[in-house]
């Protein structure tokens, strides 16, 4: 099965290509979030879709996804935006998890943001998904702070 899976890259033109990724991402943002579940549930693809493009507009977006044969099971978005770097957003489908995929999605997200030159990488973590913290930390992020929100959906 893992013969068969490949990478493709593209940038803000491609986002439509990984909609349904993004819809299972938020899903699980709005199950585990303590506080926000309501914002979680009006955030739609299509406003997401909107903020990634203003980035893109602001600097330079990177997607990579990730597939087997036909199937979309993962992907990252990255950016770099007034001269910081930052892993928007990554996905990869439960079943595939703990199979590299997502190592080699933020690999390849980490080393395009490199490139760029940014003076720091940054990534957020949802509240309520702390899990990812160990992931992102075998990459080199460490927590900087905490930001805390007043949110009136909720």
């Amino acid at each position: 099965m893992l013969s068969s899976l490949s990478f493709s890259t593209g940038n803000e033109s491609n986002l439509d290509d990984i909609k349904e990724l993004w819809e299972k991402l938020k899903t699980i943002h709005q199950d585990k979030s303590p506080y926000f579940e309501n914002y979680f549930k009006e955030f739609t693809f299509q406003k997401r879709k909107e903020q990634l493009n203003s980035y893109a507009r602001k600097g330079e977006l990177f997607l990579i996804i990730a597939k087997i044969y036909e199937e979309k099971i993962g992907y990252c978005i990255a950016s770099v935006k007034e001269n910081i770097g930052e892993i928007d957003s990554i996905y990869v489908k439960e079943k595939y998890q703990k199979m590299n995929i997502g190592k080699t999605l933020i690999e390849k997200s980490l080393d395009w943001i490199k490139l760029k030159n940014p003076e720091k990488i940054v990534v957020n973590i949802s509240i309520g998904n702390k899990e990812v913290s160990d992931f992102y930390s075998k990459y080199g992020f460490k927590p900087r702070l905490t930001q805390l929100e007043m949110n009136f959906m909720d």
